[in-house]
């Protein structure tokens, strides 16, 4: 890290000696060399135990470090801030106390750029975030509804994306990353409104899932195929449906996902006849294969699976 940072305590205006005593204590461990038997190295560096380490200037009355790490060196210099009450003065940054009232004892040109943090609260952490605050979260806009996939993002059809999208143009914070099923069609940066609301299927004559398995109004399947976000499966994806309506997509599950759903259990038991139905079933892994696809009804909720593989 290029950033250097000061420690210095003053009294009315000027420098005031710290105590050698805590810096001895505090810096000691950490010096290369050790400390000499009596006053400070000049100049010395430091070394924490995690590989962070720091070049040191200075005396009593103030202390440069430069090239210093985060982390544990930060970790005594924030120690050595609270037991010697001294200013912390990072480089490009505003100072920082422990009390409000050490600040009429700054020199002028310091007093109007203050932060005070209390004494507990000044660690190594606090001044790393004083010095490169982490940026606000973008807040991003809520998404379409989508009655057959309810939550995209926790599927990982839909994820934060700063990319404008390549059919509208527009940058919407999200981006569809599942399947497009079209002769021309972009197979990435589609954002899941040009989706919702049939832009992108119309544009490209493109699907989001490879089919549908049951017999559902045409509606219905003009919606699931070219207005719903679809899924990455092994094979082609199937979209399976009950009562007569399509299911809500719920996600990837493994065995040990599909111990909460026992009537999906039984749901794919259906679909796989066969005696080694138990050691499929426990071969069943989310993130690897074979994978199941869980699905839930909307219109009595029950839990549906079926599973492939390469």
């Amino acid at each position: 890290m290029s950033y250097s940072l000061y420690l210095c305590r003053f009294a009315h205006g000027q420098p005031s000696p710290m105590d050698e005593t805590p810096i001895r204590d505090v810096l000691g461990p950490v010096t290369v060399g050790g400390m000499p038997a009596t006053g400070l190295p000049e100049p010395w560096d430091l070394e924490a135990e995690e590989g962070g380490g720091a070049e040191v200037y200075g005396d009593a009355l103030g202390l440069t470090f430069n090239r210093f790490s985060p982390g544990q060196i930060l970790d005594r210099v924030a120690e050595l801030a609270r037991r010697t009450g001294a200013a912390v003065i990072p480089l490009g940054c505003p100072t920082i106390l422990t009390s409000e009232a050490d600040r009429r004892h700054l020199p002028e040109s310091l007093r109007a750029e203050v932060i005070v943090v209390a004494p507990e609260a000044l660690t190594g952490r606090a001044i790393q975030l004083l010095i490169s605050p982490r940026p606000e979260p973008r807040r991003r806009p809520a998404l379409p509804q989508f009655p057959y996939h309810p939550n995209p993002v926790a599927t990982g059809s839909v994820a934060p994306s700063d990319t404008p999208c390549v059919c509208c143009g527009q940058e919407r914070g999200w981006v569809y990353t599942g399947p497009v099923y079209a002769a021309d069609a972009p197979d990435n940066s589609i954002c899941p409104y040009c989706v919702a609301f049939g832009k992108a299927a119309e544009r490209y004559d493109a699907t989001f899932a490879d089919g549908i398995e049951g017999d559902v109004p045409e509606d219905v399947v003009t919606t699931i195929l070219r207005r719903t976000p679809g899924f990455l499966a092994w094979q082609s994806p199937t979209w399976l449906t009950h009562c007569g309506d399509g299911a809500e997509f719920l996600g990837l599950a493994g065995a040990k996902e599909l111990e909460k759903y026992p009537d999906a259990v039984d749901h794919l038991r259906q679909r796989w006849p066969d005696d080694r139905f138990d050691d499929f079933l426990a071969s069943l892994d989310k993130d690897g294969q074979p994978t199941a696809y869980l699905f839930r009804c909307r219109v009595c909720a029950t839990h549906l699976a079926y599973a492939d593989f390469t």
